[in-house]
C-alpha cells in the first residue's frame, strides 16, 4: 500500500508537527516502519517545517504555473450546455473534450453530471484539478461547491458523487489519465 492511497496520507503532517492523536501513534509508528514513501513524506515534511522555524521560504512546485494557467482557462458562468458535444461514457455524467495536448499530457474536459450520478473509483495516473462551477460533487475527503477545486494528486485513488441539490457543471484538467480500480 503506498502513501498516496492509503488511510496515513493525512496524518503524516498531524505526526510531524506532533498533534497526531494518541490513539493513531502506534498504528502510525508501525505502518511507517514497512512504507518509504511514508518515510520519504514525513522527511520532506520535517525539512519543510525546518525551513519555516529558520524564516526560510521554499520554491513552489514547477509544475504549480501551468496547473493554474490550466485552470484560468475555465468558462465562465453561466454555461451554455447546448454549446458542447457531449459523451455520456458514465450513467448521468456528460462530458466534452475541450482541449487535449498529448505532448504535455494534458487534458481539459467539460462535465455536466446529474444529481446521484456517482464516478466509480479509480486511481489517478496524474494529477487531476476539478473545478465546480455550479452545484457539488463530493468524495471521501469532503464537499465542494462552486469556486471550489477538488485536487488529485498521482496515485491518489478516490471516487465522486454529484450531490442531490441540482446539476453539477466541472471545469477538470486532467494531467495523465485514470485507471478503474475495485470497490
Amino acid at each position: 500500500m503506498t502513501m498516496s492511497d492509503d488511510r496515513y496520507r493525512p496524518l503524516a503532517a498531524e505526526y510531524v508537527l506532533g498533534t497526531l492523536d494518541e490513539s493513531d501513534l502506534p498504528a502510525f509508528r508501525s505502518h511507517v516502519e514497512g512504507c518509504a514513501e511514508c518515510r520519504s513524506e514525513l522527511a520532506a515534511l520535517s525539512a519543510a517545517l525546518d525551513r519555516l522555524a529558520e524564516g526560510s521560504t521554499t520554491d513552489p512546485d514547477p509544475g504549480l504555473r501551468s496547473h493554474v494557467l490550466e485552470m484560468a482557462e475555465a468558462p465562465q458562468m453561466p454555461v451554455d450546455l447546448a454549446a458542447y458535444e457531449w459523451r455520456e461514457d458514465i450513467p448521468g455524467i456528460k462530458m466534452c473534450t475541450l482541449k487535449e495536448d498529448p505532448g504535455r499530457g494534458i487534458r481539459t474536459v467539460l462535465v455536466w453530471a446529474r444529481p446521484g450520478a456517482r464516478v466509480p473509483s479509480h486511481r489517478h495516473l496524474g494529477d487531476e484539478e476539478i473545478l465546480v462551477l455550479q452545484g457539488s460533487l463530493r468524495d471521501h475527503r469532503g464537499v465542494y461547491g462552486p469556486g471550489d477545486i477538488c485536487r488529485s494528486r498521482t496515485g491518489f485513488v478516490h471516487s465522486e458523487e454529484v450531490m442531490p441539490a441540482g446539476d453539477c457543471i466541472c471545469y477538470v484538467v486532467y494531467h495523465g489519465g485514470h485507471e478503474p480500480v475495485s470497490e
